[in-house]
């Protein structure tokens, strides 16, 4: 009996190292997820030489819950889940899918909010395990596979002088994020969203063809690639990106506010905007429960605004500079607290702001919609009486300032757009579901009149016309154009609620 325990444990320890870390949390949070039973014959693709699991699997679970780092688990069942090691792979996968008529999602990190690889029926092409990353110094770019995470490309790019518009998060893998238009660390200096930082990628169609996609090879590919998200039909199995000198000194500079004096941070922020040139100067507002006061508390007592200027320049000289509107302003003199000049790395930031173990990082359940303005203070105030009334201590919302996006004849991300506003329900249990998404449904059209338009990578996924308004009408017609020419049989599942 001793050994069949053995046994079954390493087994359990097995299933769980094939996966991420983020995966392996969530099946050990899963009841029933591991447990051992009859293995009946394994499903062999030709080609194929990564994990496949079956829907009948007594692991698929366990793996079918690990596609999505959340505790929002949808109920959606794919008929069977490949976990792509290389390109030969992926190329053999689509080819039996197109086949057999398996239509196909695919999944790079799992941080949708929605859970948009996951699907009913079809296959789920899984490459996160396709994560290696190769950089050349001269050129000042990066060659990625898209399971790559936002941690490892810092801390690659870094080891050679080099920096990269990651993610807020480290988690997040690349291919998602990157596809979808990608808003990360340091925009101001980057483009606006990472997706214009993309440079090349190889993509396997609905033909199981592996083709190029840059400004000259296959044009039209690579503008889809530049903006199209969940909603792309193919698998890129590998991006180009373009780095970025790193910046010798980061330094933030923060001030907290009641949530009452939201006016005074936005009428401040606007004079300093219009006062200094703050360009290069990322500014993140959020509106959240204070972290040391109960949730139950009332709004006027825990509900506050947490205002963040990050510089990222040359030298601490330049970067203090950059900073010095902020400290000689009323942020400076009329804020509760204030913590300025505060020196990191890339890994500091996300330890201090977005780590896993933060209220707006920790694995639970997610919801999420986004407005694209260049409006964002009105926005925020416009949102501020809802938001008071947060279902959670952890629900928040984010601004984030200074984004200067602009539209690109080669991308088909199409907002024009000075500010992103997202607005986050976050909370436990699922019988508290209908509560957090009526509330989120309640925001829309509070900042909907402002919207330029909206992120396609944070968009609620019940309300599927959300993704429509992310594009341009002409931008929108052409992916669906795109879509008929080079996965004519639709084997590529679209949008969510999308046909």
């Amino acid at each position: 009996m001793n050994n069949e325990h053995s046994s079954s444990r390493r087994r359990t320890l097995k299933q769980l190292a094939g996966m991420t870390a983020l995966g392996a949390l969530n099946a050990l949070h899963a009841p029933n997820t591991l447990a051992a039973g009859p293995k009946p014959p394994r499903l062999s693709i030709p080609g194929v030489g990564g994990k496949i699991i079956r829907r009948q699997d007594p692991d698929y679970e366990l793996w079918r819950q690990a596609m999505v780092w959340h505790q929002s688990k949808p109920k959606r069942y794919p008929d069977v889940i490949v976990q792509a090691r290389n390109d030969s792979d992926v190329i053999a996968a689509v080819k039996y899918a197109a086949k057999k008529r398996l239509k196909i999602a695919v999944r790079s990190g799992g941080h949708n909010s929605n859970g948009s690889s996951l699907r009913d029926g079809g296959m789920l092409i899984d490459v996160s395990a396709m994560s290696a990353i190769r950089i050349d110094a001269a050129k000042q770019s990066a060659s990625v596979q898209p399971g790559t995470r936002a941690l490892g490309l810092v801390q690659a790019a870094r080891d050679e002088g080099l920096s990269f518009p990651v993610p807020h998060c480290p988690s997040v893998g690349l291919g998602g994020f990157t596809m979808g238009g990608g808003i990360g660390w340091n925009y101001p200096q980057r483009g606006g969203v990472s997706t214009h930082s993309i440079v090349g990628a190889d993509v396997v169609t609905a033909d199981g063809r592996l083709r190029r996609a840059t400004p000259t090879e296959n044009p039209d590919l690579y503008w889809a690639i530049r903006g199209a998200g969940p909603g792309f039909f193919g698998v890129v199995t590998r991006l180009d990106l373009q780095l970025y000198p790193l910046p010798k000194a980061i330094l933030a500079s923060s001030y907290i506010f009641p949530l009452a004096e939201l006016e005074t941070v936005n009428t401040t922020l606007d004079a300093i905007r219009t006062q200094h040139d703050v360009t290069r100067v990322e500014l993140i507002t959020v509106l959240m429960h204070h972290p040391e006061v109960p949730a139950d508390a009332p709004p006027e007592q825990s509900k506050i605004c947490f205002f963040t200027a990050f510089a990222f320049e040359d030298s601490e000289e330049l970067a203090k500079r950059a900073l010095q509107p902020f400290a000689q302003s009323a942020l400076a003199s009329k804020c509760l607290v204030k913590m300025e000049n505060q020196p990191f790395d890339f890994e500091g930031l996300y330890e201090r702001y977005f780590s896993l173990n933060d209220p707006a990082g920790r694995c639970a359940r997610y919801a999420v919609d986004n407005v694209l303005t260049n409006q964002g203070g009105k926005t925020l105030q416009a949102l501020a009486a809802h938001f008071r009334n947060a279902p959670t201590k952890d629900c928040h919302v984010l601004a984030s300032f200074n984004m200067q996006i602009a539209a690109k004849a080669d991308s088909c991300f199409s907002s024009t757009a000075d500010c992103f506003v997202g607005f986050y329900a976050i909370w436990d249990d699922e019988k508290d579901d209908a509560r957090n998404y009526e509330w989120i449904k309640a925001a829309l059209p509070l900042m909907d009149p402002f919207a330029e338009g909206h992120y396609v990578n944070e968009v609620e996924g019940r309300h599927p016309d959300r993704f429509r308004q992310c594009f341009s009408e002409v931008n929108w017609n052409r992916l669906q154009a795109l879509r008929r020419q080079y996965d004519p049989a639709g084997v590529f599942h679209h949008y969510l609620g999308q046909t």
